[in-house]
């Protein structure tokens, strides 16, 4: 391509594709590498009178101080949320779940876990562990929750076969009247140590709680379960509830979100976790709570991160809202506008560097015509003229070659070269040219392009 030509269209073939990439790479930058984060975050819960759902809702205060909009979704069941944050529906990024449903949410990440629930067990009079449900009637809710799934757990760890087990589907309110009724002889509960459920059945008449012997073996070889020790009135002092210590067992609690979820969410999700769970509460310990040891989901990478200190440091000084926007422009768009400024300034140098090329090309075929001139038998005529042939011919290439105006100094300069060695090599010849007389070319004026 012609020099001027590359020079007068240098808006198109030079600028104008150094600022497309430029806009390419800050659309990279800011929906690909360093997206900001979503501005709503939807956390799944169970149904509105749920410790689930009050829980979320203190999730979704905190949330919302930092700027973030929370949408607490309600749900018939505490495991539904968790099965549409594993099939990857979208409308939930964050959920509660207990262990137990570990295996059946195998795309699901931990962020932490923030507490435990209880596995209660009560039974009427005269019942003292689950092993003697055989041939009884027990409550444990629908197959496929919580309440189900421990009391199968439970029978299993026992070697009692479930078909020996009459299960009713009774749950919460309705499985306390059931009891007080005689119409079940157990119940299984799997909740918080504050659900009103448990205290309603501690204190039904002729029911009591249930212990779980050998609850250490049996946890030990159960990753799902843990166990405690209840002490003697620790549900309700004055009515001396339980009226011994019980052997009891726990199963996780986890803050769960999709593996896709916005880091910076997930930060923030930690952070409040460490706000509300530092407090202990029923049969917890100060600050056993939030942990990453004992999970049963796999644990986030950014959790891990947050776990040991690691976090932008932006977010370090800055509130949550603004240290988005400043990672952002700082890490992604200030390095983008630099190497586009840095581009756009030596642009030009683009169009030199090809003059000079062009130029050194014509300086080194001259170069080789004087090596040539200096050579044994050069002074002969037919050498002469094969040597003025040679250099007439770069004069012609000099002539028709089209350069911008800044430089036609240096098109002189190689011109008046091209004259010298022609004199030296026609002596005595006046010069009416850059080549004298002798020369295949006349002199022409400075090509003027404006």
């Amino acid at each position: 391509m012609k020099l001027l030509l590359l020079y007068c269209r240098r808006w198109w073939m030079i600028y104008l594709p150094i600022l497309l990439t430029l806009c390419m790479l800050l659309a990279i930058v800011t929906w690909v590498w360093k997206p900001l984060p979503p501005k709503r975050l939807v956390i799944g819960a169970g149904p509105a009178p749920s410790s689930y759902f009050l829980l979320a809702q203190q999730y979704a205060q905190r949330l919302g101080a930092m700027g973030i909009e929370v949408q607490v979704v309600p749900h018939p069941r505490p495991q539904d949320p968790l099965g549409k944050l594993t099939a990857g529906a979208q409308g939930v990024d964050a959920t509660f779940a207990q262990g137990l449903y570990a295996q059946e949410a195998p795309h699901a990440l931990a962020l932490a876990v923030i507490g435990h629930e209880l596995v209660w067990l009560f039974g009427r009079d005269g019942m003292t562990h689950p092993g003697q449900w055989r041939g009884r009637r027990v409550a444990a809710s629908v197959a496929g929750s919580s309440n189900r799934l421990m009391a199968l757990r439970l029978l299993a760890h026992m070697g009692v076969p479930a078909d020996e087990v009459s299960f009713t589907d009774h749950v919460g309110s309705s499985a306390v009247e059931a009891l007080s009724r005689g119409e079940v002889d157990a119940v299984v509960h799997v909740a918080a140590g504050t659900s009103q459920t448990a205290i309603d059945l501690a204190r039904l008449d002729g029911v009591q709680l249930l212990t779980v012997e050998r609850s250490g073996s049996l946890a030990a070889r159960d990753p799902l379960l843990r166990p405690v020790v209840m002490p003697q009135g620790a549900i309700e002092l004055r009515g001396n509830i339980p009226d011994r210590d019980i052997t009891a067992l726990v199963t996780p609690t986890h803050l769960v979100v999709r593996a896709d979820l916005h880091p910076a969410l997930q930060r923030a999700l930690l952070d409040v976790a460490l706000e509300l769970h530092a407090v202990p509460g029923f049969l917890e310990r100060q600050e056993n709570y939030p942990t990453q040891i004992g999970s049963n989901f796999p644990i986030s990478e950014v959790a891990r991160q947050h776990a040991r200190g690691s976090r932008p440091w932006l977010e370090t000084i800055l509130p949550f809202g603004k240290a988005q926007w400043a990672a952002l422009l700082v890490q992604g768009l200030l390095p983008v506008f630099l190497l586009g400024t840095f581009l756009l300034l030596r642009a030009p140098s683009i169009i030199e560097w090809r003059v000079g090329a062009a130029l050194h090309h014509f300086y080194g075929e001259l170069s080789f015509i004087e090596g040539d001139a200096q050579a044994p038998g050069a002074e002969q005529t037919q050498a002469r003229e094969q040597l003025l042939h040679r250099l007439g011919e770069l004069e012609r290439q000099v002539l028709d070659m089209e350069i911008p105006d800044q430089f036609v100094a240096r098109w002189y300069t190689l011109r008046e070269h091209l004259a010298q060695v022609a004199e030296r090599l026609t002596p005595g010849i006046p010069s009416s040219g850059p080549l004298g007389a002798a020369g295949p070319a006349k002199a022409a004026p400075p090509p003027s392009h404006g």
